[in-house]
């Protein structure tokens, strides 16, 4: 405890003598012990003021820190839009020259034939388009990129018919798209950070199936688009989402996504 200042004891001494005229030790002591009190409490005070200006300058160093960084920050704001901005653009240009040329008879009659015998709970067949599209909810578990083992064997299939005679001179474009809601399954988020990353994830595990099986790594080319190319609404009721949660296999003329990909 501080010792009291002379002060206090004569400013006591003078208040009791200015009203009784004469001081006994009681009033005194009192008189130092409330001023004692006093003090402590204004103690108290200036400590808490001296510890908000120090949380005040505290703040005011971030502020400062902040307003000094941020041209960079901005800069590298920019510079990813603008590479979001090319991305956009190359799938953009396949996507007016994708599915646009109808595949030779016996390549079409044979996707038709295995999309027939894999059942279209499974996957769909655009003969008009050349298009193949698999439901990832009968390919993939919730927030998976594993394909379900079921679903394994009609995609070695797809393999087969794509290493034929009928299938020279052409690619495969494999594209994952998920619906718009987030699955924050425990593991999820470590290994797909969002929809964008799932629906990548789960286009490569299609392209290393058909790679295991012999279809050139040179044909294939992948995207995930994640859930910004929808087919059908996604509803507060969920039910468009399925139709959105898929893998497209686009096939066509070879050396076209290349040239797509590396043209200015």
């Amino acid at each position: 405890m501080k010792s009291v200042p002379n002060y206090f004891a004569i400013v006591c001494l003078g208040l009791v003598l200015a009203v009784s005229g004469c001081v006994s030790q009681a009033q005194y002591d009192d008189c130092v012990r409330r001023n004692l009190i006093q003090q402590e409490d204004l103690d108290r005070k200036d400590a808490l003021i001296n510890q908000e200006r120090l949380r005040a300058d505290q703040v005011q160093q971030q502020l400062d820190l902040a307003q000094q960084t941020e041209p960079f920050w901005q800069q590298q704001i920019d510079a990813l839009n603008e590479q979001l901005a090319q991305k956009q653009q190359i799938i953009d240009q396949l996507s007016e020259q994708v599915g646009q040329i109808a595949l030779p008879p016996e390549l079409s009659g044979a996707l038709a034939e295995w999309a027939l015998q894999s059942g279209s709970d499974l996957v769909t067949y655009d003969d008009a388009t050349g298009i193949v599209r698999f439901k990832s909810d009968l390919l993939f578990n919730l927030g998976s990129d594993v394909v379900q083992t079921d679903a394994i064997p009609r995609i070695e299939q797809l393999a087969q018919i794509m290493t034929s005679a009928a299938a020279e001179g052409f690619d495969l474009l494999i594209v994952g798209h998920t619906d718009n809601v987030w699955n924050a399954l425990p593991g999820t988020m470590a290994k797909h950070p969002s929809n964008r990353h799932l629906s990548a994830h789960r286009a490569i595990s299609v392209e290393n199936i058909l790679a295991r099986v012999g279809v050139n790594g040179k044909r294939i080319a992948v995207m995930g688009l994640g859930e910004f190319h929808p087919i059908a609404p996604n509803a507060p009721d969920n039910s468009g989402n399925p139709l959105n949660r898929r893998v497209e296999i686009y096939i066509v003329p070879a050396g076209q996504i290349r040239v797509t990909i590396e043209s200015p």
